[in-house]
């Protein structure tokens, strides 16, 4: 149950100040909280013995009120360090968990979905920081509170008083370790449900158009009712066996009173206590229900903060299962070679890339066509280390690809992948995110070679445009264009369009074409697409079938042998002609 607490040892160590500050201000407290009934016990039996005067009086009611002035004082600073402490470590999980995933990559992110990841980023994390500031809180009322007002009073009225008193209440500690248990296992069990939902309502918000062109909202309605009502159950699950902490607490209590009120009341009558000592003793009880109850909340917190920790620990140290060891430093792109490379997906039955031969000098463009599935993106994804690496050869230069540093290599490439990543921000903030300090000379240049003038004077605030969340304000041309120009600006040693020019028409893609020769003399382009028309001008264009490379060449060499590629081509420039015609 504490397991929660002992894995933020290290938190708490960096906060040794902090959390020190706050619990000795906390056990001081206590110790001045607890002295007040003594104070009023005293007090009542100056009354009962007629030793009140006016002395006296002032005297007590300045040490209850000093009593109470320090005591806030205290209360304050406690409360501000506990509390601040677990926003502070509600930051710290969370920046580290974003710093997790940004450096997780594909394989990584096909094992966790999307609305798992953020319920353990945001309510798991939440019911981790709880521990840190609301459960320090209850932990010390359930025990350094508790063990005051015993110890107070044993002193200061009676040891046997207080034994009778206490003895009932352990039992308790039995039916909270079983009850907790429960709670451990229902909760875990409800957050997995949670972050179900929350995976259901993300595809469903991706998919509304499709959702709405095939009339199924009445059928998505009726499976989130379903799912939200089975969420309840298993919530209503644990509110069930919590609530069983508070009547069971009361019901201890309450034996605990009755004891102390009748035994209390035979060693007055037996002249052993005074009145003001059954008073004190009685307010020392009625301070003890707060802590007692806490013993309940101290449970359910931690017990909720352990089933929390384990589903972030889950993700925060699950990996991509990618090892880059590189250490050599990538300033430039050299010559890329594949030489009898070979790679298999690991969730795949089948080859994906077989027996790969392939040179692509700095500075040359490079065209990679063939049927849907044919392996254009998995010959990509080895450049951009999105999976492990193959086996046969695969170098830069004279050196294996492997040998470089991952980031060094990522920073030299511009990737235009097949869906457009946009951000819910301005058309200028997501051109410019390819390059830190970009211009709007340097934004307007790139929307330039990427066709999107015209697009742009047709927007009402231009740059300052909102292009919505995923780009749905705009077509899927001008997203592909807004990605292509956001590679351009960065001037990558290497850019890669994978099928990037599929939505804009044909006049728009020679263009772009165009412009990249044109600006992208002596660095090296890769071009994935299925209309070949966009690779015609490649120094080298391949065909993909199955993994392997079927057909290699120019344009015109392609064209002579009649293969795949010509055949093709023929259908695409028949199919562009009678587009043309009908307009």
């Amino acid at each position: 149950m504490f397991d929660v607490l002992i894995k933020l040892k290290d938190f708490f160590k960096e906060n040794k100040w902090q959390y020190s500050i706050a619990l000795v201000c906390m056990a001081i407290a206590n110790i001045f909280g607890v002295i007040i009934p003594y104070i009023i016990g005293r007090f009542i039996d100056a009354i009962v013995t007629g030793e009140m005067d006016r002395s006296l009086l002032i005297t007590y009611s300045l040490q209850f009120l000093g009593l109470v002035l320090v005591t806030y004082v205290l209360d304050f600073i406690w409360g501000y360090g506990l509390f601040a402490g677990a926003f502070k470590l509600q930051k710290e999980m969370r920046s580290t968990m974003m710093r997790h995933f940004l450096r997780m990559r594909a394989p990584y992110f096909e094992k966790f979905r999307t609305g798992d990841l953020m319920a353990r980023s945001t309510q798991d994390i939440r019911a981790i920081s709880e521990t840190a500031g609301y459960g320090m809180l209850v932990l010390m009322s359930a025990t350094g509170m508790t063990a005051t007002l015993v110890v107070m009073m044993g002193i200061s009225v009676s040891w046997s008083l207080t034994i009778a008193a206490v003895v009932p209440l352990l039992p308790m500690a039995y039916v909270v370790k079983v009850k907790g248990a429960q709670v451990d296992e229902a909760y875990e069990i409800a957050q997995k449900s949670f972050s179900s939902v929350n995976d259901d309502v993300l595809e469903m918000i991706d998919g509304m158009r499709v959702i709405r062109a095939y009339v199924k909202e009445a059928d998505f309605i009726q499976t989130f009712k379903n799912q939200t009502e089975d969420l309840l159950k298993k919530n209503n699950r644990v509110s069930e066996i919590s609530a069983i902490f508070g009547p069971t607490v009361k019901a201890f209590e309450g034996l605990s009173i009755i004891i102390a009120l009748s035994y209390g009341s035979i060693l007055v009558a037996r002249g052993t206590l005074s009145v003001g000592d059954i008073v004190a003793f009685q307010m020392y009880l009625g301070m003890m229900i707060w802590p007692i109850i806490s013993v309940s909340e101290l449970v359910l917190i931690l017990r909720q903060g352990s089933a929390s920790m384990r589903r972030v620990e889950e993700v925060r140290y699950s990996t991509d299962d990618l090892e880059f060891k590189g250490e050599e430093e990538a300033k430039a792109i050299d010559d890329l070679l594949f030489n009898e490379f070979t790679f298999k997906y690991t969730s795949s039955e089948t080859t994906n890339l077989d027996n790969i031969d392939l040179t692509l000098p700095k500075g040359k463009m490079l065209g990679i066509v063939g049927k849907t599935g044919a392996g254009k993106t998995t010959l990509i994804r080895q450049l951009l280390n999105q999976f492990p690496q193959g086996v046969g050869t695969f170098n830069m230069g004279s050196r294996a690809y492997s040998d470089y540093r991952d980031p060094s290599l990522r920073r030299l490439i511009g990737y235009v992948p097949q869906d457009h990543v946009l951000f819910s921000r301005s058309v200028r903030d997501n051109i410019a995110f390819g390059k830190k300090d970009a211009t709007d000379e340097d934004i307007l240049t790139s929307i330039r070679l990427a066709s999107f003038e015209d697009d742009l004077k047709n927007m009402e605030k231009g740059l300052d445009t909102l292009i919505g969340e995923k780009g749905v304000s705009i077509s899927g041309g001008q997203k592909q264009r807004i990605s292509i120009a956001r590679a351009l600006i960065k001037n990558p040693e290497v850019l890669i369009l994978d099928d990037s020019l599929s939505a804009v028409d044909a006049k728009t893609e020679q263009n772009i074409i165009k412009n990249i020769q044109h600006v992208r003399e002596g660095k090296t382009t890769i071009i994935s697409t299925h209309r070949l028309s966009a690779v015609k001008e490649a120094d080298e264009i391949i065909v993909l079938d199955s993994g392997r490379i079927v057909e290699k060449g120019t344009h015109d060499e392609l064209i002579q042998n009649q293969g795949w590629y010509y055949e093709q081509f023929m259908k695409q420039e028949i199919k562009d002609s009678l587009e043309e015609e009908g307009e």
